[in-house]
């Protein structure tokens, strides 16, 4: 049977498409996008102005937002709260139609305009952690945080971009992006450069060094403007940290590295080629070696976790979590390596190190939840932190540091000494970093066994994947250190560093309670130089009287002990080890080899 002919048919149905067609041929889509940001400090320097310049636009709805998070910082920011007066307009000033589509999205109707301007404000902070400048005092310097400062457009992260500073008179610039056209300029690879540099905008204390042909800045900025501590003994101390690091992986991956340093501050945060410090100013005049801990922990994040990475961080995904079970190693093994190098360039005694590693498996192994959650657990489930839940949660951080210790010492041991995690740490710089691809899951178990040629799949099972206690006496061993344990009957109703109140940054806590930071002297009246040995005399529901330094002025508090027990870790070098045990400690707390 003969079928109709369908020809006719069909010529009637392309009909329709064929002047859209010619329309689409000559559009130049294989022009990519030209993508510019000016940053102007307000006259009242609370907040920023931007600019945001896009060239050769071809569709007829353009797509920008705000990321949700920042990278290094595993919690949902929503930056696009803070976000005021978005604008757009064509290159002849015409406005244009903004649309929010939820969560930090715009949509950009173009009217078939090739370029778009957008302006809107976001609020300056003064430092590291967000404080907003105080009208009533003169403001000196502002902070920029990429990923709540310059929006992006969908689908066009990885083009160029170049940013233009306009700053108070006198006010100077700091970060480590590469130099544009003049002073005031500057210019990333792609998007996620500049998100991830940090800029300080003012008057600031800069000092520089250079490390194997690199240059490094050191940058100091406090509004006050008074650096009264020895800033020259704590940039010694950096440098040494920059080199040890260095030749442990045997080159720098960047071009410059600049160092951020906020007073009054705690705690860092890491990017591609530069590093974000609080410094505390009177723990700098105590001690220069105040903050070369955090430091030296941001300092290795250049090669762990922004370029030794897990897969699904990065190119990253601003609008959503990006979970990973490996935080443990991009964490806790930076942890790891960063204390160990101030053992190796002498900046801690090999007793401070024991000292310091007691109260971190000291920490952990007190958490009465530890038995609930593994270390895999931990690091997937940061994002979803909950406000007032029950117990502390197992810390990847702490648990991936001794983790650490605990492998390194393990691999040494197992291959008498013919690998170790340096190696493992310069074989993922190779294969991945270098390669510029992120790590599975499980390539860090495997990298363990393959360097060895000893199983670690049962150490992973047990004690990342799994929750069983590790073998602390038996591992430590190796390296002739004695480890041994006590459980306490109570605790103080708040956690301690030594004689240092800890806590969860940014707690709300009373007036009359012990806050983060406060050092107790006294209990019940006697200096208080041990405060396990106070515990040992007590039992739950006591109500002792603390005297707690609170930045140099005197508080007395009263508190009721609780029937949380807590669990003292010793360890000490054993004053006659083996010849065996001598070589590989050596090996490990000397060399980066």
């Amino acid at each position: 049977m003969r079928r109709p002919a369908l020809k006719p048919l069909l010529g009637l149905l392309l009909l329709p498409l064929a002047a859209p067609l010619r329309a689409q041929e000559q559009r130049d889509d294989l022009t990519p996008l030209e993508i510019s940001y000016e940053l102007k400090v307000a006259e009242d320097l609370q907040r920023f102005e931007v600019g945001m310049e896009i060239r050769h636009v071809t569709r007829p709805y353009l797509h920008v937002a705000l990321p949700e998070w920042m990278p290094g910082a595993y919690m949902l920011f929503h930056f696009s709260r803070r976000l005021e007066d978005l604008r757009a307009e064509g290159a002849d000033g015409s406005p244009l139609e903004v649309l929010p589509l939820g969560h930090g999205r715009w949509s950009i109707a173009t009217a078939g305009r090739r370029e778009i301007h957008l302006r809107y404000r976001v609020p300056a902070s003064r430092g590291f952690r967000g404080r907003r400048p105080d009208p009533s005092e003169p403001v000196t310097g502002l902070r920029v945080n990429g990923p709540g400062t310059f929006l992006y457009v969908e689908g066009a992260k990885s083009r160029p971009v170049r940013v233009r500073y306009e700053l108070p008179e006198g006010w100077g610039l700091a970060n480590g992006l590469l130099p544009g056209d003049g002073p005031w300029e500057r210019r990333a690879r792609d998007y996620d450069t500049l998100a991830d540099a940090p800029t300080i905008l003012g008057h600031f204390l800069e000092r520089r060094f250079e490390v194997a042909g690199v240059p490094f800045s050191c940058v100091f900025f406090r509004n006050n403007q008074e650096y009264d501590f020895d800033v020259d003994a704590f940039v010694d101390l950096v440098r040494r940290v920059v080199e040890n690091q260095a030749r442990l992986f045997g080159s720098l991956p960047f071009p410059n590295y600049v160092f951020l340093f906020t007073l009054p501050g705690g705690g860092g945060l890491e990017h591609l080629n530069s590093t974000s410090v609080g410094l505390s100013p009177e723990g700098q005049k105590r001690d220069p070696r105040d903050g070369i801990s955090v430091v030296s922990h941001e300092f290795f994040h250049a090669w762990n976790v922004k370029r030794i990475r897990p897969r699904v961080l990065g190119p990253f995904d601003y609008q959503r979590e990006n979970v990973t079970g490996s935080l443990w190693v991009s964490e806790g093994w930076t942890s790891y390596f960063g204390d160990l190098t101030l053992v190796r360039t002498g900046i801690w005694s090999r007793r401070e190190y024991l000292d310091h590693l007691e109260r971190v498996i000291s920490g952990e192994l007190s958490k009465p939840r530890r038995s609930e959650h593994s270390v895999d657990w931990a690091s997937r489930h940061v994002w979803y932190r909950q406000p007032g839940e029950e117990g502390p949660r197992v810390d990847y951080y702490a648990t991936g540091e001794y983790l650490g210790l605990l492998v390194d010492l393990k691999m040494r041991h197992e291959t008498g000494g013919r690998a170790n995690l340096n190696d493992l740490m310069r074989f993922l710089n190779r294969w991945f970093a270098e390669r510029g691809t992120g790590f599975e899951e499980g390539d860090i178990e495997r990298a363990c066994t393959a360097l060895t040629n000893h199983d670690f799949g049962e150490f992973f099972a047990r004690h990342v994947t799994g929750t069983v206690k590790p073998p602390f006496a038996e591992i430590l061993a190796y390296a002739g250190i004695e480890y041994s344990e006590e459980t306490l009957p109570c605790s103080f109703p708040f956690p301690l560093r030594g004689r240092r109140v800890g806590g969860r940054r940014g707690a709300e806590t009373p007036e009359d309670a012990p806050r983060r930071g406060d050092v107790l002297l006294e209990a019940d009246g006697a200096p208080l130089a041990d405060p396990d040995a106070f515990l040992r005399s007590h039992q739950p529901g006591d109500r002792v009287r603390l005297l707690l330094d609170r930045g140099g002025e005197k508080r007395e508090v009263e508190v009721e002990l609780t029937p949380e027990t807590r669990v003292r870790v010793s360890l000490r070098f054993l004053d006659a080890p083996t010849p065996e045990q001598l070589r590989l400690r050596e090996a490990w707390l000397g060399s980066v080899e």
